[in-house]
């Protein structure tokens, strides 16, 4: 776990950048700016501890789960659209991106089974047999067809994956970085590039060209 000022601090931190209180912020050794700690998000979002030592209390007595998996380390990096249940309060919250920062958002214990995770690669490992490789860092083995760039959505509870989300046109996007982070949209065609390609995006009230890395396919 490092230390940062808080004028360093990622923008999507759901805090004041400047102001009273604690100049530095605790942060999480990676994936600073895919998410956030348990330690942040119990002490400075939810409020539901004081000091770094109630949080450390509540991961070593198994009361914080992180997509259904006890974390007993309170600097653990919770990720955008990761699960956290707090069993013992009876919460269970999807961290999001809303107006550009994240969010914590109340769902139900349904719901906090699953989440959606970009594919970011694929290995052949034999015949029907290949390899998933998710952007949370899991890998999957996998006999149905898949694509880099879709996504799939994982019941963490179960262990398996349920559906497969394919990036094609007319899927249901959310953008995860960038200035349009947060939103939602269509996908309504591709454009070439010198390398690689872009892809269009119909937002609300107008369509955007977003690199690969930016968006996620919801639906």
């Amino acid at each position: 776990m490092a230390h940062i000022k808080k004028t360093q601090m990622s923008t999507l931190w759901p805090v004041p950048r400047k102001g009273r209180g604690r100049r530095f912020v605790a942060v999480p050794s990676h994936a600073t700016s895919k998410g956030i700690s348990i330690l942040f998000l119990l002490r400075d979002v939810l409020k539901i501890v004081k000091t770094r030592k109630e949080a450390r209390h509540m991961t070593l007595n198994g009361m914080v789960k992180v997509n259904n998996q006890i974390r007993k380390d309170e600097n653990f990096p919770v990720q955008v659209f990761d699960t956290i249940n707090l069993e013992k309060a009876k919460l269970n919250y999807r961290l999001e991106i809303v107006n550009k920062k994240f969010s914590l958002i109340k769902i139900s214990v349904k719901d906090a089974e699953n989440k959606i995770v970009k594919i970011s690669g694929k290995k052949i490992l034999g015949v029907k047999k290949i390899q998933m490789n998710l952007d949370d860092g899991q890998n999957i083995i996998m006999k149905e067809k898949f694509s880099v760039g879709d996504s799939v959505v994982l019941n963490t509870k179960e262990k398996k994956v349920v559906k497969i989300l394919p990036l094609k046109e007319g899927a249901d996007v959310e953008i995860v970085a960038g200035k349009h982070a947060g939103k939602k949209g269509k996908l309504i065609g591709f454009e070439s590039l010198v390398r690689g390609r872009s892809y269009q995006i119909k937002l609300k009230d107008r369509t955007v060209s977003l690199p690969y890395k930016t968006i996620l396919v919801i639906g």
